[in-house]
């Protein structure tokens, strides 16, 4: 039987005949394209300046909604206990809200003065379906390195890591210890589970999300880490941070302080793995 491709015969609707296996042979080739490095590693671009923007915008309408609920118990006179708390109770999740912005802010600002010539990438409150807390920021040196960053703070007290019991804890001065609820560090651990899943949008392909994603919880302000024994630190980039191992993926527990210090020191770490490998 011929092998030979039978090309359409011109005619008044189709004045040009198609070469079947031309196109074909075209469609591999696009496929192929398709599959190497630079298009398979891609993702869309992040605009870090207009998020940022974003953030400043919501940041300014929080405090407008709160500052509204203030006033207007003060303007209607209504001064009882229940009024009062029932304004606090309204005015409570948007102040929760607008610390989470205003952290981001100050902590991406940060970030991009450090690292915006790296073409670092900051992606905030990213949601997770089915759950109530957001990611909190996700950093990416695109077709490199991920970050995943988890920001609490508790106030005048001293986070302490209880290795016995696989648990962080808070501890303020004369009171006794308390466990940090809900678990932060389950929450990165559910966060970067999440993430891998849904690759595509974060990674760019199989061969991204196979790269290590640094999972940090980063405890912010006035709230302080405690010293822990030696061999819960681990060294990168010649510096020590706590490192804990656990089920579901080891985290690192850092203080503000230490962010730029410590992404600094991750890709360090990072670069020479790659170098020996």
């Amino acid at each position: 039987m011929s092998t030979t491709p039978i090309l359409q015969t011109p005619s008044k609707d189709y004045p040009e005949t198609i070469d079947n296996w031309t196109v074909l042979k075209e469609l591999e080739t696009l496929q192929e394209k398709l599959q190497e490095k630079e298009v398979a590693d891609y993702v869309t671009p992040i605009d870090n300046r207009e998020i940022l923007q974003k953030l400043e915008l919501e940041k300014d309408e929080l405090t407008s909604i709160i500052t509204s609920i203030g006033f207007g118990s003060i303007l209607t006179g209504l001064t009882t206990f229940s009024i009062s708390l029932l304004g606090l109770l309204l005015a409570w999740k948007p102040m929760v809200r607008l610390e989470k912005v205003a952290r981001l802010i100050k902590l991406i600002t940060a970030i991009l003065e450090e690292f915006e010539s790296q073409q670092v990438e900051t992606l905030p409150l990213q949601k997770v379906p089915g759950r109530e807390q957001p990611i909190d920021l996700m950093i990416r040196f695109p077709g490199k390195e991920f970050l995943l960053l988890a920001i609490r703070s508790f106030g005048d007290a001293t986070i302490i890591y209880n290795e016995s019991r696989g648990m962080l804890y808070y501890k303020r001065e004369r009171k006794g210890l308390n466990k940090l609820k809900p678990d932060p560090l389950t929450d990165l651990s559910e966060q970067a589970y999440w993430l891998k899943k849904n690759r595509r949008d974060f990674f760019g392909s199989s061969k991204g999300v196979r790269k290590p994603m640094a999972k940090v919880l980063v405890i912010w302000g006035q709230t302080k880490l405690a010293t822990h024994q030696e061999h819960l630190y681990t060294t990168l980039g010649g510096k020590k941070f706590l490192f804990i191992p656990r089920e579901g993926g080891a985290c690192y527990v850092i203080h503000q302080t230490q962010v730029i210090e410590f992404i600094r020191a991750y890709l360090a770490h990072r670069q020479s793995q790659e170098q020996a490998a």
